[in-house]
C-alpha cells in the first residue's frame, strides 16, 4: 500500500488525553493541580528561567527556547527579542555619546595646558632665526620643559581615552551574535 491510499488525517498522531475518571479530572481541575488546556508533558519541556537559551515571554511570563519564532501561548517572540536587541544597541550608542561628551570635558584643560608650552617653544626658534650665531645647547633647554608637558599631557590623553577607544571598538563591531553573548552573561550574573 502506498501513502496516498490512506486518508490525510491518519497520517497526525494526536496524543491523547489520559483520564482516571471524570470526577478525578474535575477535582485536579478545579484545584488547579492539572491546569486545564495545558499538559504535564508540554510544560516539563520548557527551559529554566535562567536558561541562556531562555527568554521570558512577555504576554504568558512563561520561559521558551529562543530559537522559537513564537510562544506556545501565540505571542512573537522573535519579534520582542528584536526589541530588546535594538534596545541594546540604542544603549552601546547612548553610552557611547555620554563617554565621548565626559571625555571631551576632560580634555578641555590639556588643552589649555598644551598651549601654555608654546613660549617655551618659541625662544630657541627666535634665537635661531635672530641670533644664529649665539646659538647653543642652553637654547635647547627652554624646549624641555615644553617636552616634559606634552609628553605628560599625552600619556594623561591617551590613559583618558582607552575607554573611548573600546566603546568605539565595541560600536563598530557589533553584532546580533554579540548581543546574545552579552545577554547570556547577564544572566548569568543575576
Amino acid at each position: 500500500m502506498s501513502d496516498t491510499d490512506f486518508p490525510a488525517h491518519v497520517h497526525v498522531l494526536r496524543p491523547r488525553k489520559v483520564s482516571v475518571s471524570r470526577s478525578v479530572d474535575r477535582f485536579l481541575d478545579e484545584q488547579e493541580l492539572f491546569p486545564s488546556g495545558h499538559s504535564a508533558s508540554r510544560e516539563a519541556d520548557r527551559p529554566n528561567a535562567h536558561n541562556v537559551n531562555a527568554m521570558q515571554c512577555a504576554a504568558c511570563n512563561q520561559s521558551e527556547y529562543l530559537s522559537r519564532d513564537y510562544c506556545r501561548c501565540g505571542h512573537y517572540l522573535r519579534g520582542q527579542l528584536e526589541d530588546e536587541y535594538l534596545t541594546w544597541e540604542k544603549g552601546l550608542q547612548a553610552n557611547h555619546k555620554s563617554m565621548l561628551e565626559v571625555i571631551e570635558r576632560k580634555m578641555k584643560p590639556m588643552r589649555y595646558l598644551i598651549a601654555t608650552t608654546i613660549p617655551f617653544m618659541l625662544v630657541p626658534l627666535a634665537q635661531l632665526t635672530f641670533w644664529p650665531d649665539n646659538f647653543s645647547i642652553g637654547s635647547f633647554l627652554y624646549w624641555a620643559p615644553a617636552m616634559m608637558v606634552a609628553g605628560a599631557s599625552a600619556v594623561i590623553e591617551r590613559f583618558l581615552k582607552r575607554p573611548l577607544v573600546l566603546s568605539t571598538f565595541r560600536l563598530e563591531n557589533y553584532t546580533f551574535q554579540s548581543f546574545l553573548e552579552e545577554r547570556r552573561y547577564s544572566l548569568n550574573e543575576v
